[in-house]
Parts: structure tokens; sequence; C-alpha cells
């Protein structure tokens, strides 16, 4: 385990160095199960050469006793060893499964490797499905197979060369299936992987793709990916194929040549009778493995690539749960200083140069075209994305000097597309609190008062089971206005310090709007920092400083007078300008 320390992150290797004892354990059984399976062989030499010629009927029955006691050992053995690695699978996965959804969750935040998340947990059951399958087991018995080499030799030494020839034309072909067939399941795999994410995107938006008539297309699309995808499959699969059974021919004549070699040593005298059958079964026995590992070799490799996609997403996101400075309860002051971001093709800057602060009691309006960044400049603001360049503050301390969790508690972030998941209302605008432990007394009371916050709680109770009314794609449709609402009741739980409301309107009529109004006012009144992006002069009016974006950077920024008065001189002139035009 020291070279998987040495070699993969942390949480990988401590996960599997937990599991060791179990491979000790079923090493040790393999190593039991394979002097077990010599009696068999045994059994039928004694036969053949004492029973028969002496008719001991006696030594006959007492030789059957001990091979039914033998066997069921060995079955008890081999079914032991099966149960330690379903152990160990399931250890491995109270060890990972949760810090894996964890990286894939930070994936977004990052902006790395957001296809190999979407796969991530598949990744995890193929390699944790590897562990048991025959591939492992035939791994643990190729070690014990000198045993089987020690006892042809004691037959005779011409057995034991040719189990020697054998294993090593098995093991030239299984180096041979390997080479041939590692770069195409790498491949397959990699195409898979993108087809099964492509899907799960295009699942998510089915009502759309319906709307806009692209059902056929994306239909032809996706099945082109798929296509692809089993193509490399199916060609790595043939190879696989190919090899298997010249790997099968190989080892059904060398155990052909095994029993004509071990008839011409007996008619030479020089071994038994019952050593002919004996030398089949061992050369048979000694190569099993090796040909069983041939066979589950496309399934090791696909687990391998797994293992590595697995690697990737540890090494390119952090441990969000990392042990950190517990710091103070924040008052919601926040500077952002020299924000740069890229897109992710690395070609152009989303948002660059950017510098403000937001002190508590204070709403600052963001405004400007579409593209210019604001929606963007708002997620590096809420925390949801990292910039390439430049600090975000709150109270003085950088937000990755806060444990993410902690800090989320202190910030309210409601996005345009208000990102509702499937559960009940109150799971909703809850966070999903009672999943990490709240009371559901202290649940129920938090998110009454900030659905009242939201001005929406009267609508709940108008829902069919109000706040147990269950959401999503299976269950209540919600209105753009409802699920506004509820989003902003979402942002106002828990009384966060730093609101961050992105187009908090889009989808509202008057009476929402007027609601939203009031919400703002009272969150002012909370001396809550809030930062409010929005194209509505209703919702600007509410502003104490505005803050103008065009092309990812920052324009004009001062007190809302000021800010208003200066666009207002620009938009006359240019209406001037156009007017002489004319």
């Amino acid at each position: 385990m020291q070279y998987f320390q040495k070699k993969w992150p942390a949480p990988l290797a401590n996960a599997f160095a937990d599991c060791v004892k179990y491979f000790r354990s079923s090493a040790a059984f393999s190593a039991l199960v394979n002097v077990l399976f010599l009696a068999p062989t045994i059994y039928m030499m004694q036969v053949y050469d004492r029973v028969v010629p002496t008719g001991g009927i006696a030594t006959l029955v007492w030789l059957t006793v001990v091979l039914t006691a033998s066997l069921a050992v060995l079955s008890s053995l081999d079914n032991a060893r099966s149960k330690l690695m379903v152990r160990a699978s399931l250890r491995l996965n109270d060890a990972l499964s949760a810090k894996i959804f964890e990286r894939v969750l930070d994936q977004e935040k990052t902006g790395s490797g957001k296809a190999k998340a979407a796969q991530a947990m598949r990744e995890f059951d193929t390699v944790r499905q590897a562990m048991v399958g025959p591939g492992l087991m035939a791994l643990f018995d190729m070690p014990w197979t000198p045993i089987y080499l020690i006892v042809a030799f004691l037959l005779h030494p011409a057995l034991a060369l040719l189990i020697i020839a054998g294993g090593a034309l098995l093991v030239a072909l299984a180096m041979r299936n390997e080479r041939a067939v590692r770069e195409g399941m790498k491949q397959s795999h990699q195409a898979v992987a993108g087809a099964h994410a492509a899907q799960d995107i295009v699942t998510s938006q089915s009502e759309l793709v319906r709307v806009l008539g692209m059902r056929t297309a994306m239909v032809n699309r996706q099945i082109g990916h798929r296509n692809e995808g089993l193509r490399l499959s199916t060609i790595a699969q043939l190879r696989a194929a190919q090899s298997n059974s010249v790997v099968k021919f190989v080892r059904m004549l060398l155990q052909s040549l095994a029993l004509g070699l071990a008839a011409w040593l007996a008619v030479g005298g020089q071994i038994s009778a019952g050593a002919i059958i004996a030398g089949s079964v061992l050369l048979s026995r000694a190569l099993q493995p090796i040909e069983q590992l041939v066979g589950a070799w496309p399934q090791l490799m696909q687990a391998k690539q797994s293992l590595d996609t697995l690697v990737d997403i540890f090494e390119t996101s952090a441990d969000s749960k990392a042990v950190k400075m517990l710091l103070p309860e924040p008052a919601g002051h926040l500077s952002l200083a020299g924000i740069a971001l890229r897109n992710p093709q690395q070609t152009a800057f989303i948002v660059r140069g950017v510098q403000f602060e937001v002190k508590p009691g204070e709403v600052v309006g963001i405004l400007g075209p579409s593209g210019s960044g604001k929606s963007t400049l708002a997620r590096i603001a809420a925390g949801a994305i990292l910039p390439d360049v430049g600090e975000v503050r709150i109270d003085g301390a950088e937000y990755e000097s806060w444990e993410s969790e902690r800090l989320a508690r202190h910030i309210g972030y409601l996005p345009q597309d208000c990102g509702l998941l499937p559960g009940t209302v109150l799971e909703n605008v809850s966070r999903f609190a009672s999943n990490i432990g709240e009371s559901a007394e202290t649940v129920a009371e938090r998110a009454v008062k900030a659905a009242k916050l939201a001005g929406i709680h009267d609508l709940i109770l108008k829902f069919p089971d109000g706040y147990g009314t269950e959401i999503g794609a299976s269950a209540l449709r919600l209105s753009g206005g409802q699920a506004q609402r509820v989003a902003l009741a979402r942002a106002l739980y828990g009384d966060p310090k730093l609101l961050i409301l992105d187009e908090p309107n889009s989808a509202l009529d008057a009476e929402g709007d007027q609601a939203l109004v009031r919400t703002i006012e009272a969150a002012r009144l909370q001396n809550q920092a809030i930062i409010l992006i929005s194209h509505k002069p209703q919702m600007l009016q509410l502003a104490d400083r505005l803050i103008v974006m065009v092309d990812g950077s920052i324009s004009m920024q001062g007190s809302r007078e000021e800010v208003i008065g200066t666009l207002k001189e620009a938009a006359e002139k240019t209406n001037v300008v156009e007017m002489k035009k004319a």
C-alpha cells in the first residue's frame, strides 16, 4: 500500500489502506483454497494406484470421506474470501462515496473536469464491482501456482517443465492481449462516459427539447454519440474475445499434451497410472488463473480507467471539509479586489479588474448590458466559483480561509435560474437543513420566518400539502414567479449577513415586486449587506450605490444619484448625435 499512498491522493490511498486487512485475509484464504484444490488430484491418484489394483473398498470409503471434508472446507473458504471482498467493497463505499460526491459538487466551483464529474459515481461503482469479480480472485490465485508446479515436479520433472512452458506461453499471450486492448478500452471508456454525461444534460432539459422541436435532432445526436462509444467498445471486446479464444485453445491443447506426456511416461514406467490423470489436472489448475485473468481483463481495464478518473477528480479539487481556523461570525462586510476570471476555453476574460465593497446595511445595485459579466460576478461574490485572479473577503477574511459549509450559512444567494431541487418546499427553503442534523422544530421555525420575509408564506399554505408539498420534475411544477419567491425565501433562511440577488424579480408580477421591495428594505434594516442585480428602475431605486458593468469591467460606480445622472447625460448626448445624423 505504500506505492498507492505515494501515487494516489490521500483520500483514495487511505480508503484502500483501510481495506488491506480484507485483501490480506483473502490472500491467506486463497493459499488454503489452492492447497485444498489438490485433494481431487490426490484422490484420483489413490483410487487408480491403490484402490483399483487391491480392491480396497474400505480405503475408498475413507478417501471419499476425506475428499468430501476437504471440498467442504474449500467451498467454505472460497465463500469466505468472496464475502471478504464484498465487505471490502462496502468499506470502500462507506469511506469514499460521500467524499467523491462532495468533490463532484466542487468541480463546478473550480471549473475543471465537469464531464468526468458527471460520471464519477458510475466510475466508482465500476471499481467496486471489479473488486468482487473473477479477475481479482484470479490475481489472488496466481501467486499460489507454484504449489501445483511443485506437486507436478514430484510426479516427474517433465510435467513441471510443461507447466512452466505453458504458463510462460499464456503470460505472453496475456501481455499481447493487454497491449491490443488497452488503448481501445481507454477510448471506449471516454466515449461512453461522454455519451452518458450528454444524455443526463439532455434528459434534464427534455421539456425544452420537446417545445423547441429538437427531440429528433437530440435523439439522433445522442444515438450518434452512443454508437461511437459502442463501436469503440465492440472493437475492444472483439479483440479481447479473439485473445480469449487463443488462450482457451492453448490451454486445452496443453492439457491434452500433459495427458499424452503423462501416458508416455507411464508406458515407460516412470510414473504410475494414477499420475496420468493427475498431471493433466495439475496443469489445468495451474493455468486456470491466467486464463481467468485474460477473460476478465476488459473489466479490469475498465476499472483502471475508472480509478484514473477518480484520481483526477481528487487531484483537481480541494477537500471542502479540511480543518480550518474557526472564524467569528461575520458582520457581512464584503470586499472584492482585482477580480478576474477567464472563460472555460481560457481565451478571453469574462470578468477583469473588478474591485468594490459592500458594507452591512448597504444595498449595491449592479447593472449593465447582457453578457457584461454581472451574473458571473454575483457567483464569485457568493463563493459559487473561484476567480482566476484576485481576492474575495468577508470581514477581512478570504473566502478560502472559511470552511465552505460554515461560510455558506452567512450568505443568501438567489441565482437567475432559481435552482430548486427535488424535495418538499420546506426542504428547499431550509436548504435541506434536516439532513445535517438540525431539529425539525428549528428548521420549521426558521423556514416560516424566511418565507414571511420573502412574502410567500400565505402562498405556500395554499399549496396542496403546504410546506410539505413535493416540488420537482415529477411533482408539483411551480410557476416561474412562485419558484423565484421560494428561492428568495431559501436565500433568506437563517438570517444571512450577505444577500446576493441576481435578477430577483425577472419572473415576478406586480404583487411579487412589491413583496420583494419590502423584503430588501427589511434586510437593510437588519443590517444585511445586499448586492442587487436588476434592470428594473424600481429595484435600482433601492440601491445606495450603483455599479455599471461593461465587457466584464466596471465602467462606472458611485452613489445612485451620481450614476443615474451620468447615464442620463450619456443617453441624451447619444440621442442628439443620432438626431443630427438623421
